[in-house]
């Protein structure tokens, strides 16, 4: 339980940063102070209570802006629940000096600003501040006014008032010292880390307005690129084209069905965690100015080139600060990506099922993340597979040479494999659990120094993972789709599996279709996707994501009396699909109906309705498909070999398949 950086995961730092976001009531935040600190649990529970800064206030106010705090509540609270680093955290200060009853009293000058402190047990502390308010008008503009003219390197009131928060509430921390930061909030910790370098400061930046690097001198802007400083950054988030910056850490993708909004991109909600609550597919930059070349102004400060011992002396000290098996893993990938410059960054598991061995991937560091967690990879298939089930570790230095069948893993990653690396990973060489695997160089290809060092790396982190004695058992999961409800799940489709549900009311089916459709979530559950967590409050996302990834077989029963043409009905599915690499007479084609194209749709027998419903699922390429019970009165037989062609359909990776049925006989749910 620790504020320490080294521990906290991104997903709890994501929590604190947004939290500040949310004003507490005049009656609660007046009573916070070092020698009276709230619990962090308790700021939560006030949440639906609080102002939100991000929206002007009459939407705050409103019932759509209630039910939007309740569900981030939820959210927090699912956060506080699993983590295992904020159960002793407290507020110790908070200063929040807006205009309206979500401000400081009225004897306080508003300037907007708005400050959070945090310790613990340990002794370590923390200030978070928030970015540009949207509640009021005059806070809007003294907040990007600030941002306009810190841009420029003017000291703003508001860079004083975030200095002076810390000195007071950082006063007698013997522990670490941390600032966090989102949007103006980031621009403000930038300044408060590079004034404070003689303590022990370390800061966290999300998003942020950059500070001006002119006005740096070189001891800041080296500062800027250790790692004590963390500047994270979404994918197309437009905040650092506001100043040159040459310290950017990490580039983290969206959610791939986010709308692609401003608030979106800029905000909080919308990029992904793995299961270890760190960022998902997050690529690790610490950009230097030849990547980064301003038009205006040139950067002419040299990076550093480490040796073999200097990056193995700067490994072993950044392991020395972790204790949670889940940084351990990430972080190892995140250094090793740093400095071989891979493009991609894998950890693989071995498994078995009832086909045999397989390895699947457990930890990601690339943008296609999502599409790889697909992957079941058998012996044979890639050299992460050769690595862990012939227990070597292997060095490519040209694919071109290299026999093994890689296209599952080129398709996925969309990319051509190059250049890889793979080594083992296991409590000795006769227990080998997994593989760390590197795809492609950026610049080149891996060279045996990258090997060398990527192996002595990975003995340094599994030598700390053997000490600690933990497991990764609790981290296996194979679901496609999970609901969860609190911290239960109430269903689960595995990964490819084909999966057959039985209810006993055509009530009751439609019930779960609309649950595992996320049509009908409650505030206290979530649909998993693939590893993408889906709520209530995110409709939108749910639209595109059935549009995106979901067919469903028999949606609509009425089609089977339909007198529309089959070429009507195809022309209305690839005109949704926008598919330019088919036509019509291609995809009759794949259905064996190109002779039937002009026939009625009421006037195929039942053998062709059935390729026609499963040729339109599977046209689409979803990830999963459902099937509806078939219509009143169609042959079993024909329903019957569709059912089994989309079994094999599993078998081949293809797509994963949940069949609903309707016993009208027996009243009672059955569960397979």
């Amino acid at each position: 339980m620790s504020l320490k950086m080294s521990n906290l995961l991104d997903v709890e730092k994501y929590l604190l940063l947004e939290l500040v976001y949310f004003h507490l009531p005049p009656e609660h935040k007046n009573r916070i102070s070092r020698e009276a600190p709230m619990k962090l649990d308790e700021y939560i529970d006030l949440v639906e209570y609080c102002g939100y800064s991000v929206y002007p206030g009459f939407i705050s106010s409103s019932a759509n802006g209630y039910q939007y705090k309740k569900r981030r509540q939820a959210h927090f609270k699912r956060i506080f629940a699993s983590s295992e680093n904020l159960d002793d955290v407290v507020i110790t200060g908070y200063v929040n000096d807006n205009y309206g009853r979500f401000g400081n009293t009225t004897d306080k000058n508003k300037t907007s600003f708005v400050g959070l402190a945090l310790a613990d047990q340990d002794n370590n502390g923390a200030v978070v501040f928030s970015g540009c308010e949207q509640m009021y008008p005059s806070s809007i503009v003294l907040d990007w006014g600030g941002c306009l003219i810190a841009s420029l390197g003017v000291v703003t009131s508001h860079h004083h008032q975030a200095m002076n928060f810390y000195d007071h509430y950082m006063a007698g921390i013997l522990g670490e010292r941390n600032i966090l930061g989102h949007s103006k909030g980031g621009n403000l910790a930038t300044y408060v880390y590079i004034n404070r370098l003689d303590q022990n400061t370390r800061a966290y930046c999300v998003n942020a307005q950059p500070y001006c690097w002119y006005t740096m001198n070189d001891t800041q802007k080296e500062a800027l690129k250790t790692d004590r400083f963390e500047y994270i950054v979404h994918q197309n988030d437009p905040t650092r084209k506001a100043s040159y910056v040459s310290y950017i850490s990490r580039t983290a993708p969206l959610n791939r069905y986010a709308s692609r909004r401003f608030i979106d991109i800029h905000g909080f909600a919308e990029v992904k965690f793995d299961e270890f609550g760190n960022l998902e597919g997050a690529r690790v930059i610490r950009e230097t100015a030849s990547q980064l070349k301003s038009r205006l102004f040139h950067d002419y400060a040299a990076e550093k080139r480490l040796t073999h011992d200097e990056c193995m002396a700067r490994f072993q000290e950044k392991l020395s600060e972790i204790t949670s098996l889940p940084r351990l893993f990430s972080t190892t990938l995140d250094e090793i990506l740093l400095v071989t410059e891979a493009r991609v960054a894998i950890i693989w598991l071995k498994d078995e099922d009832d086909r045999g061995p397989f390895i699947y991937p457990l930890i990601i560091k690339s943008p296609g993340a999502e599409d790889l967690y697909q992957l079941k990879l058998r012996p044979g298939q890639g050299i992460a597979a050769q690595s862990v089930f012939e227990g070597l570790p292997l060095y490519i230095r040209d694919s071109r040479h290299y026999r093994l069948p890689v296209a599952s893993l080129n398709r996925v990653l969309g990319l051509t494999i190059t250049s890889e690396i793979a080594v083992p990973l296991g409590i000795d060489e006769a227990d080998v659990f997994g593989a760390l695997e590197l795809v492609n160089k950026l610049d080149g290809v891996f060279s045996l120094e990258d090997f060398a060092l990527v192996n002595e790396m990975t003995l340094a982190m599994l030598d700390l993972f053997k000490k600690s004695g933990q497991s990764l058992d609790s981290y296996r999961d194979f679901s496609l789709l999970q609901i969860r409800k609190g911290g239960q799940r109430i269903f689960a489709v595995e990964k490819n599996g084909f999966k057959e549900k039985t209810f006993g009311s055509q009530t009751d089916k439609n019930a779960f279709l609309k649950k595992i459709s996320g049509l009908s979530l409650e505030p206290n559950e979530r649909l998993i996707f693939n590893r993408i967590t889906f709520t209530c409050d995110k409709p939108e996302q749910l639209k595109r994501l059935r549009r995106q990834e979901y067919a469903v077989i028999f949606e609509h029963p009425q089609l089977r009396q339909a007198r529309t043409r089959v070429s009507t009905v195809l022309m209305r599915l690839l005109l949704q699909l926008r598919e330019n690499r088919v036509n019509l007479s291609m995809v009759a084609k794949m259905m064996g109906l190109d002779d039937k194209l002009k026939t009625r749709i009421i006037d195929l027998s039942e053998a062709e309705y059935i390729r026609l419903e499963y040729g339109m699922a599977r046209i689409r390429r979803p990830k999963l498909i459902i099937v509806n019970p078939p219509p009143r009165g169609l042959n079993p037989a024909a329903y019957q070999v569709m059912c089994n062609r989309l079994k094999k359909d599993c078998q081949k990776k293809a797509v994963t398949v949940i069949v609903l049925n309707v016993d009208n006989e027996n009243n009672e749910v059955k569960n397979d």
